[in-house]
């Protein structure tokens, strides 16, 4: 939740920190603006031609005496003149550097009196790339100190209704070098490790399939989107030509990343079942923030700069309004100990610091260095790295819980196991009785009946009905010790083939009715669910009485309904039923850690319900 709230300041302190910049340095220190000779003119038009340089009268330059001179949602160009011999005195120069890639328009001239040396093609965020003098990503003009001497480099810049800053470096060879390549790599470290943690999180949610990672994955991409904007790399490299994104991808995907922010904190806190109300709130936020967003973007595209700024001005409002609902979760959260609010207020804490940092900066109250001028980069890095740190904690908790759910499932599989024995043994009890009592005896009778027969035709009828019959209840005893039938065509059909025995050999109607799709119970189950059928069905034929039975399976999603009722005998009301079949589906049952009822009343029925999920148990 803090997080979100670093977020909302972030875009915040851009909006309001972002102030009217003009810094004037030789080779990265500031030069002396007061005795440097410059000159400064506010100007309506933005062509910038020769003939509209030219035309500049004498009374609208005025001399530069400060820095701060205000640039804030100018309705105006300026234009600085700027002597090459002031600059001269620190030192040789060859480059003239202008550190920021979104200047919307911008020429340079060299100029002496009313002649022109030299001119530099009209650039800038709102032209192509291929405008620019030097392929880089800032605004680079190769110029010569020593070929200019005695001459005014004059500099027209455009970024109307919104903020400028025109941060001006004379550089000698060596040190643009020196600084390009230091730029590049900060950039670049910056740049991998985000792109190292996106894939990480999208490396946890292709194995965890957990939608938290996902929204952070959003989150990170619309970030990485940001600073590839913000640094001049996609205008360079992915869209060259298209020069009305350049005014939309940095604000539009620094603005939106808030929305998968939001559904990710709303996941990591659990805010749905531990704080519904936040949630609640968030959601409305989220549908009002996603509203503005796209009426904003359709606006800001379609109008012109003017529009732009009131959608600023908009945003400075709404903005810290947003950021204090926000702040107001996180504390809470905080407060009530949530899990993961602490990672969340670590995050918080030092991008704060940083972006206070790079506020100052902004507002030259701290020195200009690489630490300063990039604090807002190292925000970003900052809250991703201990973020990073706070899934990969999660992730450690989920294995460990992963680890015990699994132990727990090995000690139920094992309580299954034994149950099953249990219940094998006492089938191999029933078989073994059946087989004394029933097989044994009709052996018996049949040995005696044939040593005692005449060989007559009808005689030998009757031992071969009798030794027909003895194969029926033999063969009608191997499928209830082995299901034969489950194994070699399903649970489905075995089970109609016990209810389709029973409407033969009793007078019983039983209706069988099987819902949902035949395969997509786990062959792990099939043998436990048609234990429990048969369990049921013997206890209808044994103890029922019953005339009309119902036996009724549900496979919906993962979760396996059994119910079966009937008209007979019934059990007596508060008194347990002694039957260990019974006792055995509800003991089974319960490892599986389903529901077991049973609802019945002497002469007035019988009916039971089994439910269970079977993807609980996957590992069993």
């Amino acid at each position: 939740m803090l997080k979100r709230a670093l977020a909302v300041l972030f875009f915040t302190a851009i909006t309001y920190t972002a102030i009217a910049q003009l810094r004037i340095k030789y080779n990265g220190n500031d030069i002396t603006i007061n005795k440097a000779g410059i000159s400064y003119a506010f100007i309506k038009d933005n062509h910038f031609t020769a003939d509209a340089l030219f035309s500049i009268l004498p009374d609208q330059w005025k001399p530069l005496e400060s820095k701060r001179i205000q640039l804030n949602k100018l309705s105006t160009s300026i234009w600085l003149k700027i002597p090459v011999n002031s600059i001269l005195q620190y030192g040789y120069f060859d480059f003239l550097k202008i550190n920021n890639p979104h200047i919307n328009f911008l020429r340079c001239w060299i100029i002496s009196g009313k002649q022109l040396i030299k001119e530099f093609p009209k650039t800038g965020d709102n032209l192509t790339y291929n405008t620019r003098s030097l392929p880089v990503t800032n605004f680079d003009f190769p110029v010569n100190g020593e070929n200019a001497r005695n001459c005014f480099i004059v500099i027209a810049a455009d970024k109307r209704y919104t903020n400028l800053s025109l941060p001006v470096n004379f550089c000698s060879e060596p040190y643009y070098l020196a600084n390009n390549q230091t730029t590049n790599l900060i950039g670049g470290l910056v740049i991998g490790i985000i792109v190292l943690i996106l894939f990480l999180n999208i490396s946890l949610y292709v194995i965890l399939r957990q939608q938290l990672f996902l929204w952070y994955s959003l989150y990170q991409f619309f970030i990485l989107i940001y600073m590839l904007a913000d640094i001049g790399i996609l205008f360079k490299y992915v869209y060259p030509q298209f020069t009305s994104l350049n005014d939309l991808v940095r604000p539009l995907s620094l603005a939106f990343c808030l929305i998968p922010l939001i559904q990710f904190f709303n996941q990591l806190l659990d805010l749905s079942k531990l704080f519904p109300g936040f949630y609640r709130l968030n959601k409305w936020i989220s549908i009002f923030y996603i509203l503005l967003f796209i009426v904003a973007t359709f606006s800001a595209s379609s109008s012109n700069y003017a529009t732009q700024g009131v959608w600023v001005q908009i945003n400075l409002i709404l903005s810290p309004a947003l950021l204090a609902v926000l702040l107001y979760e996180s504390i809470y959260c905080y407060y009530k100990k949530t899990q993961y609010a602490a990672f969340a207020l670590l995050s918080y804490i030092g991008s704060t610091i940083l972006i206070i940092i790079f506020s100052l900066h902004q507002s030259e109250k701290i020195p200009d260095n690489i630490f300063t001028a990039l604090a807002n980069y190292w925000a970003i890095y900052w809250e991703l790295l201990v973020m990073c740190i706070a899934l990969i904690w999660r992730y450690k908790y989920y294995k460990a819980e992963t680890e015990n759910l699994a132990r727990a499932n090995r000690e139920q599989q094992e309580k299954i196991f034994n149950e099953t024995v249990a219940f094998q043994e006492k089938e191999m009890q029933r078989i073994s009785s059946l087989l004394h009592d029933s097989v044994g005896a009709n052996l018996g009778l049949l040995r005696l009946e044939a040593d005692n027969m005449k060989l007559t035709e009808v005689s030998r009828e009757n031992l071969a009905k009798n030794i027909t019959r003895l194969g029926n209840e033999v063969r009608m005893m191997s499928h209830t010790f082995s299901p034969i039938l489950l194994q070699e065509k399903g649970l489905y059909a075995a089970i109609r083939e016990m209810t389709n025995r029973i409407k033969t050999i009793s007078e019983i109607s039983l209706q069988f009715e099987w819902i949902g799709e035949f395969n997509q119970i786990n062959s792990q189950f099939e043998i436990v669910i048609y234990r429990i059928i048969q369990e049921i069905l013997q206890n209808l034929l044994k103890h029922s009485k019953a005339k009309n039975a119902f036996l009724q399976i549900i496979v919906e999603q993962n979760v396996i309904s059994i119910y079966a009722e009937d008209d007979g005998v019934g059990l007596q009301k508060n008194v347990p039923s002694e039957g260990v079949g019974l006792k055995s589906i509800e003991k089974l049952v319960k490892l599986l850690n389903g529901s077991f009822s049973i609802e019945s009343s002497k002469q007035e029925g019988f009916n039971i319900s089994v439910e269970f999920n079977q993807y609980q148990h996957e590992k069993i």
